[in-house]
């Protein structure tokens, strides 16, 4: 019994761990949907385990050597500069509670990224596409 709750401790210690570099993203409804996953060389997945892109510096791609966005002071905006996303408390909105994350999925291999597009100005605007959708456009 004591053998089954010390390795219980171990690994819920482990667990916390890995949890502490992950951060959640949240679509416009306040459901995290998405992570970035600073283990796994900041690849973002899906909330079912589902690799989507990853961060290089701070623009999002898609493992099709897509561009989708950027990532700063935890939001995620779009090519046009609108929001897609964004970490807790990064903007002042309603957040759901965090549902269980899924085993991830092996992700693919890191295509050669593409040239970075200049930066729109930022806008506060939300892009009509979910989180979700929004990243699989780098599948």
């Amino acid at each position: 019994m004591k053998k089954n709750i010390t390795l219980f401790i171990v690994l819920f210690a482990l667990s916390l761990c890995a949890h502490s570099q992950q951060v959640s993203l949240f679509d416009q409804k306040g459901e995290a949907v998405a992570y970035i996953d600073y283990n796994k060389d900041a690849t973002v997945f899906l909330f079912d385990g589902t690799p989507a892109a990853f961060l290089e510096k701070n623009g999002i791609v898609g493992f099709n050597r897509e561009f989708l966005g950027w990532y700063e002071d935890g939001i995620v905006y779009d090519r046009n500069g609108k929001v897609v996303g964004c970490k807790k408390e990064a903007l002042s909105m309603y957040y759901k509670i965090e549902r269980m994350k899924s085993i991830q999925r092996l992700a693919p291999i890191r295509p050669m990224t593409p040239i970075a597009p200049m930066m729109p100005i930022r806008s506060s605007i939300w892009n009509s596409m979910l989180l979700s959708d929004w990243l699989l456009k780098g599948k």
